[in-house]
């Protein structure tokens, strides 16, 4: 189990991998369009999310398109002077890899209609692999915040389920005590009732039964309460063993967020 954890907690501090683009082709319309593409090893949706909120920091708006998501007049590089309309698209990889993402930008002059660009246009595919290969970053950056978040959620949660386990120990506590208690007073009846009925030994025998019945009450109450002490006792037992194990699970929890963290300040 320890190998298992250590084995995942490496893992996730090696997710991070600034993937490469390369150059690709997508059919379009029954139109071969030359793109960019990269692979990315997140899940589709969170991946489209750090799409919209890179581009949003740059001041584009997105819009969806036939399939796409676009946004228009956008500069490809730092140096570019000419503006492009972009067009995105993501799909997972396969079956298999539910967690690889292949995100895909077709550059296309502004304004221009998709299906009036040449087949085979590579026109702005380098400027947009390096606009893929400079946003990867900011993706990994993106999960890793969401994976901080996530665990933080997870972490949080755990320390409420023991705040609750420690909460029910109190009450444990103070039912056993009252059930103790009423347990001692329970003896104490029954020690005066047989000592009453010692002393009443030439009592009529109406008041002989009344003092039996009240006793075999008594004694019928120390066995219910008997019962219940024992169960109480048993569900404390567990209740500390419960948050032995509790505590056990919020420091691996802790451990997995604090490796997150360390992959936030690299």
């Amino acid at each position: 189990m320890h190998r298992l954890f250590y084995t995942c907690l490496t893992l996730l501090l090696s997710q991070v991998i600034y993937a490469q683009s390369y150059e690709g082709s997508i059919d379009y319309q029954k139109t071969r369009q030359s793109v960019a593409m990269i692979q990315l090893p997140y899940q589709r949706q969170k991946v489209e999310d750090a799409l919209t909120e890179y581009m949003a920091k740059q001041g584009a708006k997105s819009a969806n398109v036939k399939g796409f998501t676009v946004l228009r007049s956008v500069r490809l590089g730092p140096t570019d002077t000419s503006v492009a309309d972009l067009y995105f698209r993501t799909e997972t990889k396969n079956r298999a890899e539910k967690d690889m993402t292949i995100l895909t930008l077709l550059p296309i002059k502004k304004n221009q209609d998709l299906l009036s660009r040449p087949s085979g246009d590579n026109m702005f595919i380098p400027q947009a692999r390096y606009f893929l290969d400079s946003m990867a970053p900011y993706v990994d950056a993106y999960m890793v915040n969401l994976q901080f978040k996530e665990q933080d959620a997870l972490v949080k949660k755990a320390r409420k389920k023991l705040d609750g386990l420690i909460n029910d120990q109190a009450d444990l506590d103070k039912k056993l005590r009252r059930l103790q208690s009423d347990l001692d007073e329970n003896k104490q009846q029954q020690a005066k009732e047989a000592a009453n009925l010692q002393s009443n030994i030439t009592a009529d025998d109406d008041a002989k039964n009344k003092n039996q019945k009240r006793i075999r009450k008594l004694l019928d109450e120390e066995g219910s309460l008997g019962k219940k002490l024992r169960r109480t006792q048993s569900d404390l037992d567990q209740n500390k063993t419960d948050q032995l194990q509790q505590q056990a699970e919020i420091d691996k929890q802790q451990q997995i967020l604090e490796a997150i963290r360390a992959k936030q300040i690299r």
